[in-house]
């Protein structure tokens, strides 16, 4: 798996900001703890070929992903995340 930001990406800022409010307000975060959104190219078989992950820095910091672009990211798939 490649641990570089997929460059090509579509996403916008507004994108971003919506994931991140859906994560705080899931998860009943203060908003000084911050979070972190990457896409991730992968070319391993079985792989996704673009998936996201979500990193929130508190202690311990946790990490999860998503297993499409973040502009197809929608808010049942950060529930989904957060309770498998």
């Amino acid at each position: 798996m490649s641990l570089f930001r997929f460059k090509n990406s579509q996403t916008n800022p507004e994108t971003i900001h919506q994931i991140k409010s859906w994560v705080y307000d899931s998860l009943q975060l203060d908003h000084e703890i911050p979070i972190s959104i990457s896409q991730l190219r992968c070319s391993e078989p079985g792989c996704p070929p673009i998936e996201t992950v979500i990193s929130v820095m508190h202690q311990p910091p946790q990490t999860y992903k998503i297993h499409k672009p973040a502009t197809k990211i929608e808010h049942r798939d950060i529930l989904n995340m957060l309770n498998p």
